[in-house]
């Protein structure tokens, strides 16, 4: 093959890897202006393990909760998805006494949309993308340590940008909550309003270019994960992490650390880590 039929094709290899998975430049944390291809599904299975303080809304002196969540994505047309996410969590609590209580359930579903509303590719991988979120966290109907029992609207805006091996993601959303226990919040989930603002870093590690024979790419990725809500509750969270990227399958592994909290009716993160698939059908 000559050199320029080589370059022609690492060009579309990269094109592939950044637009035929659908999520390429997205970390676990932080939300992407990419979606999956017209009439392509994708499932994202993740799983979670998170270490909380005292709750100074309970009783509860220490929480570890263990999360399964399940996300399906389809793309709807040329700039429109959605998605829908299935949360199964179980909880292990100490209270005061010492004493430990264990209960499983399921949280409220995530319905969303989203809109690519501007879109500029300016050679290779590089490029300029803006998206719209909007849709609800429906109750699951789980009893109330669980389950809001409540539709809870939310919308965002969110950016992303790739230059070269750099990638960055800025997502902001608003959630409307309707109901709620601030006695079971872990974070946007109480009573009052909650405002996300989230930012990612990825780096890509392997390969330094793209070349006809590029099957995928790996990165290091770093995100600032902060969560405002209405009652003054405020925190910000370091999570760094590492992923590969494929044109049908995607592998991510991820933790979370505190940074700054001010919270006075939920409990203070310790530590989080979480590890995550994807696959395009």
């Amino acid at each position: 093959m000559n050199t320029k039929h080589e370059s022609m094709l690492a060009v579309l290899v990269a094109a592939t890897c950044l637009s035929g998975f659908g999520y390429a430049q997205e970390a676990m944390y932080t939300a992407a202006a990419t979606m999956p291809s017209k009439n392509t599904f994708v499932i994202r299975p993740q799983f979670h393990v998170y270490q909380f303080g005292t709750n100074p809304s309970s009783d509860v002196e220490t929480t570890r909760k263990y999360e399964f969540a399940t996300k399906l994505d389809y793309g709807l047309a040329r700039a429109w998805s959605m998605s829908i996410e299935v949360p199964v969590v179980y909880e292990e609590e100490t209270l005061p006494d010492g004493e430990n209580e264990n209960d499983i359930g399921v949280e409220d579903f995530d319905l969303m949309f989203k809109y690519r509303l501007y879109k500029y590719d300016s050679g290779g991988v590089d490029t300029l993308r803006i998206a719209l979120m909007g849709g609800a966290k429906i109750t699951s109907g789980d009893s109330d340590k669980f389950a809001s029992q409540s539709v809870n609207p939310h919308m965002g805006i969110v950016l992303t940008l790739v230059r070269g091996r750099w990638g960055f993601n800025q997502e902001f959303s608003y959630t409307f909550n309707t109901g709620g226990s601030e006695a079971t919040n872990f974070g946007g989930d109480g009573p009052s309003d909650a405002f996300a603002y989230n930012s990612a870093l990825l780096y890509r590690i392997d390969p330094p270019n793209f070349t006809s024979t590029s099957k995928g790419a790996w990165y290091v990725t770093g995100e600032m994960v902060g969560l405002y809500e209405t009652n003054g509750d405020n925190d910000i969270r370091f999570a760094p992490g590492v992923m590969y990227e494929g044109t049908k399958f995607a592998f991510e592994l991820m933790a979370q650390l505190p940074v700054y909290d001010s919270l006075s009716r939920r409990a203070e993160l310790d530590w989080g880590v979480g590890v995550g698939f994807r696959f395009a059908f």
